[in-house]
């Protein structure tokens, strides 16, 4: 029975070394509500669904918002994402990875940097597509409006006396 118990404390020892230690998590993840890191503040991630992220403090990770801008006063070490919203840098604001803009501007004031690369698209280059696609699906419905619906000849006009 003694090796037993043993073997079982063996057995418990190595679990306990090997299972990792809990913290509680840093990251902001937020719906509808705006993230906001004030200064002397920390956070590891940053993500955001239809709303805003204010940084005067540190953001350790990245920075993704949908549908909602990224207003920067502080830094990012990792990347900064923002889609169908806009990224504003104020002075001495640092972002240590790439900077990627879908459908909105990049507004960059004092001596902003941004170790990475930048990427803005347009919000014109992202709604080509559609706009292609909603004129093709024009054109074809009007051709077979025109087909099926023969062009009546116009009545002559009254005689005039």
């Amino acid at each position: 029975m003694s090796r037993r118990w043993l073997y079982l404390c063996f057995a418990l020892f190595l679990a306990a070394i090997y299972v990792p230690r809990a913290h509680a998590s840093a990251d902001r993840v937020s719906f509808m509500h705006d993230i906001v890191i004030d200064d002397g503040e920390d956070a590891d991630d940053a993500v955001c669904f239809l709303c805003s992220i204010r940084v005067n403090g540190k953001i350790n990770g990245d920075a993704v918002a949908f549908l909602g801008s990224i207003h920067l006063n502080g830094e990012i070490s990792g990347d900064v994402v923002s889609f169908l919203g806009d990224v504003a840098m104020g002075d001495q604001s640092r972002i240590g990875g790439d900077c990627v803009v879908f459908g909105g501007p990049l507004h960059r004031s004092g001596s902003t940097t941004i170790g990475g690369d930048t990427v803005n698209f347009p919000l014109i280059v992202i709604m080509l597509p559609f706009i292609f696609l909603a004129a093709l699906i024009y054109g074809i419905v009007s051709l077979f409006r025109r087909r099926r619906y023969p062009a009546y000849p116009m009545p002559p006009p009254p005689p005039m006396r």
